[in-house]
């Protein structure tokens, strides 16, 4: 990223952090333009009221989990209680879901290609009981792997950091599995 390009996505955070009141709706545009951007970007017509999003739109189109990163910064430049960092993270929720879903299915779509390979092809039908029940038992371990690190602190809770670190280890566990094929054969 240019200095200019940072500089104008500087200029567009002060303008979100000076409009409490609109940031649901600034972070809301930001987004809907970034997945226009994404689809199709000779379609993206930003109305001149909106063009000071444009910096944002180019730098995170492409980077949905850098997005997410930098909306918790807009929500954090508010007072918890404040009815902007309400706003910035229920537009947080929604974009951290997307992004989570996508992930999601591009892991899963990474283990139906190496059972492919390990297996060979497998009928549509039982393709999808095979990811629905790999994906279950993904979610039991991801359960039981947190529970488990939980179980070291006092207080029996994870920070919001902690769990985050916790949990990007256990996918990188999963994801070592896909890669060297340590996957269940189609049921």
């Amino acid at each position: 990223m240019t200095k200019e390009d940072q500089k104008a996505i500087e200029v567009c955070t002060a303008k979100l952090i000076q409009s409490p009141h609109s940031v649901k709706k600034w972070l809301t545009l930001a987004d809907k333009y970034m997945q226009t951007f994404v689809a199709d970007p000779e379609q993206l017509l930003l109305p001149k009221a909106h063009g000071f999003l444009k910096p944002l739109i180019e730098a995170y189109a492409y980077k949905t989990e850098s997005f997410t990163q930098y909306i918790l910064g807009v929500r954090d430049s508010f007072d918890k209680s404040d009815l902007a960092w309400e706003h910035a993270q229920s537009v947080y929720r929604r974009v951290n879901g997307r992004h989570t879903q996508q992930i999601r299915r591009e892991r899963s779509g990474r283990a139906v290609a190496k059972a492919q390979e390990l297996h060979g092809k497998a009928e549509y039908h039982a393709r999808l009981k095979w990811v629905a029940d790999l994906e279950h038992d993904w979610a039991n371990r991801r359960l039981a792997f947190l529970d488990q690190h939980r179980a070291k602190f006092k207080s029996n809770r994870l920070d919001t950091e902690t769990r985050a670190e916790l949990l990007a280890e256990f996918w990188d566990v999963i994801d070592t599995e896909i890669y060297e094929g340590d996957i269940p054969p189609w049921s």
